[in-house]
């Protein structure tokens, strides 16, 4: 009986034994570094419903050979998750159609993981910081160099210039 347990057990961890963490980190599009047991902020769901399309249930599959193409089971990350976080537990690469992507397996709490196409959430603001982020802030450099333009058009003074100016540096 004993040796039976044992067996089964080995059979139905062999599973897991296969998420193994061959990739430690990933520095998505959003210019952020992810490293195992990370947090990722999660943005809002971009689904007509408000759930998440980009992290969601793919049902019982071996995650390297996830199909981005594969809708999922049916379990997309509900939009109760807005602006919460998911800690990060297996970082995967896969190929669909040419192209890579990374994978993230996330867990947002219980006993279920998500899989995230994280570089797709990151466009679809589904993580922040996301694309649109990026785009709206600018560098500081940008923005100092914005401020010295109106400066010496005469549009702000000398101590707004300064005000503002130490406020981007952080100061």
């Amino acid at each position: 009986m004993k040796t039976k347990l044992i067996i089964l057990t080995i059979l139905l961890s062999a599973p897991l034994l296969s998420f193994s963490q061959d990739i430690t980190s990933y520095k998505a599009t959003n210019g952020v570094t992810y490293h195992l047991n990370d947090t990722v902020r999660l943005g809002k769901g971009s689904g007509s419903n408000g759930s998440f399309v980009y992290v969601a249930d793919y049902g019982p599959i071996a995650m390297p050979s996830i199909d981005p193409n594969r809708a999922p089971s049916g379990r997309s990350l509900p939009k109760q998750f807005t602006n919460t976080t998911v800690v990060l537990k297996a970082i995967r690469k896969t190929t669909a159609n040419g192209a890579s992507k990374y994978i993230f397996m996330v867990n947002p709490g219980g006993p279920f993981r998500y899989t995230m196409f994280i570089d797709d959430a990151i466009s679809a603001c589904e993580v922040k910081p996301c694309a649109d982020d990026a785009t709206k802030v600018g560098s500081v450099a940008d923005e100092i160099k914005k401020l010295k333009a109106l400066l010496d058009q005469g549009a702000i003074t000398q101590a707004e210039y300064d005000a503002q100016k130490k406020k981007l540096l952080g100061d």
